[in-house]
């Protein structure tokens, strides 16, 4: 499955769950293991994950399990 994202986007905490299937429990708790990209405080109430972040991720992640 291929996805793509505008490279200078942000995504929200809830849809990065949605993409990946888990829950927002599970990414916070990635992000925190540093399995996953960390998220960029936008503003006091925001919290997102750089596009261009996440496809490097994923592609990666599927490289590896690839091999």
């Amino acid at each position: 499955m291929e996805i793509t994202y505008l490279p200078d986007g942000f995504t929200r905490v809830e849809k990065v769950a949605k993409r990946y299937d888990t829950t927002t429990k599970s990414i916070w708790r990635w992000a925190k293991q540093g399995t996953f990209p960390k998220p960029y405080k936008l503003t006091a109430g925001v919290t997102a994950w750089k596009n261009s972040e996440l496809a490097e991720w994923e592609k990666n992640r599927t490289n590896k399990e690839e091999i």
